[in-house]
């Protein structure tokens, strides 16, 4: 084989060698910049932090950097807690880096790290506390009024307020029932509960009684006026204490 024969040989095969080697891909950065309140960093957090997240991720902070997130009070997700101080984590861009140490933050490793640091003086670090709102149901109405309806059309059943003593006795009081956790639904619906539906009507809103099954006591007859008054003085009753829920063996 002649040189000129073996020097394109040798040219085809560096060809095809350079042609199947893969394409290096772009390198992603793996360090970030990154804004934070004073106090973060004074307490020692950042300092117990970022090695930790370093090793697990080999991602680090550079401090020369622009910042590609910011770790403020009172801003984007919250990631901990110091005292009544909620510290947020905020994506400033799209790196890479800065996303993994922001979702790092929020998870379970992160949290438990965050737990685990004890800073040298003021209060420690800890998950964030998020207080549940309860929104509690609200009557208009006439109080008095309310209550003038209770002791004319209720208590030949219920016992009405802790100084009444007219009631049949084998049926819950109005303290009893506003103790359960569902005692606006029952009160706003009470009317179509049996035995109400029997002997009571609200004017617009029931039926007619069924002829063929008269009320058996004298009929009561309601406006929407009077149940709003109802409701407005159930609502100001104080619940009874039913003690604590029964536990079984």
């Amino acid at each position: 084989m002649g040189m000129g024969r073996i020097t394109e040989l040798l040219r085809q095969i560096a060809l095809v060698a350079v042609m199947a080697s893969p394409v290096a891909a772009e390198e992603v950065p793996r360090t970030f910049g990154m804004s934070f309140d004073e106090g973060l960093s004074t307490s020692g957090l950042l300092d117990y932090i970022l090695p930790r997240f370093a090793l697990k991720t080999g991602r680090r902070f550079d401090p020369e950097m622009a910042a590609d997130l910011s770790l403020a009070a009172g801003q984007g997700a919250p990631f901990a807690q110091r005292g009544d101080v909620v510290y947020g984590v905020d994506l400033l861009t799209d790196s890479d880096a800065a996303m993994r140490f922001r979702d790092w933050l929020l998870s379970e490793v992160g949290q438990n790290t965050i737990s685990t640091f004890a800073p040298e003086t003021g209060d420690p670090y800890g998950p964030v506390v998020i207080e549940e709102v309860v929104e509690e149901d609200y009557f208009e109405g006439d109080i008095p009024a309310g209550r003038l309806v209770a002791e004319t059309h209720c208590t030949r059943c219920h016992k009405v307020s802790p100084e009444d003593r007219s009631s049949i006795g084998s049926t819950p009081s109005f303290m009893a029932m506003r103790a359960l956790p569902d005692w606006a639904a029952r009160f706003v619906s009470f009317y179509a509960l049996n035995p109400h539906p029997a002997f009571l009507q609200v004017d617009g809103i029931s039926a007619p009684f069924d002829v063929s099954r008269p009320p058996t006591i004298p009929p009561v007859l309601l406006t929407l006026d009077e149940v709003d008054n109802l409701l407005a003085y159930v609502q100001s009753v104080a619940p009874a204490d039913l003690g604590a829920e029964i536990q079984h063996q």
